[in-house]
């Protein structure tokens, strides 16, 4: 496979930026390194309104990423966040969308290292990522309409599939939280050069021990700024105007199926079902480890699909390589990720619960909705 020298040598023109981080696969460290364009960059998470630096809000594809109002009835946005008419609460038929533009990116293994790279530009090797558009907050609301909006409580208590058929009832393109997740994981890598996102974001809401999960729009004050109002474990945190990827509540990831520890990736909404491991249901090049109830050490790598990482040793630690929990189960399971209000140091955005089936629901659990087309 190329190193990631000659990714530069095959740019399209002199203007193509690639944005970059590797870490090497024995290395403990949450830590990765900057390489291309992105040496020398920093980033920093906002703690209330007092400005901080951060390099990449003036770099696509993160300077375009911006929360919207969409109207659901006429298929357009109405406001974006700054616009004298945008609410955080939207109204009817409204949803509080956050558009992730169109960018390319690539995830590969070389040489003892693990690589991610980003750029605006479709050079050699890398794939594209559509635009799409991602709840700013999880799903509200009730069997009889779902949304993503401020000042709601998360909608929990719920199958899998029947918040897979609340997303589809909105229309054409509506699903719940699936693989653009791990689209999200790669933006954060390359901005923040670490696994540590509690450490760099804030803790969330993570420690409030038998309470109830918080109503939604707890970062509504930072807008697009990444990071939290009070760097405590009681308060919610926002990345890049999604609030809550972790803490708060589990979130149900659609798209994949594990049987005895096999996972299986589907890739297109129309399709996922639970228990299901043929047809769109895609056969991943490795196994996820069979330990449950461990810090995570390692992320599979499949070049069939180099977006999909999940969990394949243990035995970590919460400052330690991926710095995030991991529990399993054998026979058929689906998955959750970023953790509820009462786990503590387990959570972020490599926390990854899969010891669930597909008929399992409890309060600490909701969903998240997307848009794709």
């Amino acid at each position: 496979m190329l190193g990631v020298i000659n990714v530069r040598d095959k740019r399209s023109n002199n203007l193509s930026k690639v944005y970059g981080v590797r870490r090497s696969l024995a290395s403990s460290s949450s830590a990765w390194e900057r390489i291309e364009d992105a040496v020398g960059l920093v980033a920093n998470a906002q703690v209330g309104t007092t400005a901080v630096r951060n390099d990449f809000d003036s770099i696509y594809p993160w300077s375009d990423i911006i929360t919207c109002n969409y109207n659901n009835s006429t298929k357009k946005v109405t406001a974006y966040y700054g616009d004298a008419n945008f609410s955080f609460t939207g109204g009817t038929n409204i949803q509080v969308m956050t558009i992730i533009p169109e960018f390319y990116y690539r995830r590969y293994v070389s040489d003892g290292y693990e690589y991610v790279l980003i750029s605006k530009d479709k050079l050699s090797g890398f794939i594209q990522s559509k635009e799409f558009m991602i709840g700013r907050y999880t799903m509200s609301g009730s069997a009889s309409g779902v949304y993503s909006r401020s000042g709601q409580a998360p909608f929990v208590n719920k199958t899998i599939a029947e918040f897979r058929q609340y997303a589809k009832n909105l229309g054409a393109g509506w699903s719940q939280l699936d693989w653009h997740y791990f689209l999200i994981q790669l933006l954060y890598l390359v901005e923040y050069a670490d696994y540590n996102i509690q450490s760099k974001i804030g803790p969330g809401h993570t420690n409030a021990n038998n309470t109830a999960a918080k109503s939604s729009g707890g970062c509504n004050s930072l807008g697009m700024k990444s990071g939290t109002p009070v760097k405590n474990d009681t308060n919610s945190v926002i990345y890049r105007g999604i609030e809550d990827l972790y803490g708060n509540i589990w979130q149900f990831f659609d798209g994949i199926n594990i049987k005895n520890y096999q996972a299986y990736i589907n890739y297109n909404p129309s399709s996922y079902a639970s228990d299901v491991f043929d047809g769109d249901y895609q056969k991943l090049g490795y196994v996820n480890s069979s330990t449950s109830g461990s810090y995570i050490t390692a992320l599979g790598y499949d070049p069939k699909h180099p977006l999909v990482g999940l969990p394949t040793d243990v035995n970590g630690s919460s400052n330690s390589y991926m710095t995030d929990y991991y529990w399993t189960a054998n026979e058929n399971r689906i998955a959750l990720v970023g953790g509820p209000w009462l786990d503590s140091v387990r959570c972020g955005l490599w926390y990854w619960h899969v010891h669930w089936t597909g008929t399992d629901y409890n309060a600490s659990v909701g969903a998240r909705l997307l848009k794709t087309s």
